[in-house]
């Protein structure tokens, strides 16, 4: 069986305030090999997080906390693939 075939990569969209942009994808970066950020549309704060296989587990809770902890305000949550 080929594990490249059966665990894929996760996407997961969110909108957040254009100042935190580079905070974030600094923050889910520094978590080394979990995941990874990519800006869709800057204007407007849209980023993709691509969550490696596994991972979920704990790219989420870190989400969920900073939105807590009022470090990120998120205006929307999109798909997550």
């Amino acid at each position: 069986m080929n594990l490249l075939s059966t665990r894929q990569t996760s996407k997961y969209t969110l909108s957040v305030d254009t100042k935190e942009i580079c905070w974030l994808q600094w923050i889910i970066e520094s978590y080394d090999g979990m995941a990874s950020v990519r800006t869709i549309d800057p204007a407007n704060g849209e980023i993709e997080i691509s969550i490696a296989p596994g991972c979920d587990e704990e790219i989420f809770p870190l989400i969920k906390y900073l939105k807590e902890e009022g470090s990120i305000h998120v205006k929307a949550e999109g798909s997550y693939r």
